[in-house]
C-alpha cells in the first residue's frame, strides 16, 4: 500500500493555508494514494520529482518506489512554487 509523508517545509506551508485549502490538498493527496491516474499528477520537467496540481497550489514530491512512499517535499502557489 502506498503512502505520502510531509516534510517540515511543506508542512509549516500546508498549516499557514485556508481549513478549506488545507483539506482539498490533503483530500488529493489521499485520492493519489488511491487512483494516481485520477488526480493531476505529472514528473516535473528540468528538475527531478513530481508535482501534484491542486487548484492553483502545486505539492512537489518525490517517489519512492521500492517504499512505496510519497515524499511531499513542497507545497506552495503556482507562481512561487517553481522559483
Amino acid at each position: 500500500m502506498w503512502r505520502y509523508i510531509i516534510l517540515k517545509p511543506a508542512e509549516r506551508y500546508l498549516k499557514r493555508l485556508q481549513p478549506r485549502s488545507q483539506e482539498r490538498i490533503l483530500n488529493e493527496l489521499d485520492q493519489l494514494l488511491v487512483s494516481p491516474t485520477q488526480t493531476d499528477f505529472k514528473k516535473l520537467k528540468g528538475r527531478e520529482g513530481y508535482r501534484l496540481r491542486v487548484g492553483n497550489y502545486r505539492v512537489l514530491m518525490q517517489v519512492n518506489r521500492e517504499e512505496r512512499l510519497f515524499i511531499i517535499t513542497e507545497i506552495g502557489s503556482r507562481g512561487d512554487i517553481y522559483k
